[in-house]
């Protein structure tokens, strides 16, 4: 939405149902998305994309990788006697 704010001369609710119906993919629209810059188009479809992927999706490709061991000690509990 502050994206959209910097690069558009929309009032701010109409921006924030775009940016919410975008992120939610839901296709609703207030009609405000043909007057958008190119800019506010490609930041429509970029958040658009990120709806679609879901967020938990893209936390989870974005995390820091653990390295794979390439082996393991056995683990067991000896009894002797």
């Amino acid at each position: 939405v502050m994206l959209l704010l910097a690069t558009e001369d929309v009032p701010f609710l109409s921006l924030m149902f775009e940016a919410a119906s975008a992120i939610g993919t839901v296709g609703l629209s207030v009609g405000v998305t043909h007057e958008l810059t190119v800019w506010g188009k490609v930041i429509i479809a970029f958040t658009m994309f990120i709806g679609r992927i879901g967020p938990l999706t893209i936390a989870y490709a974005l995390r820091p990788r653990k390295e794979k061991k390439l082996y393991r000690h056995p683990e067991g509990r000896i009894i002797i006697g």
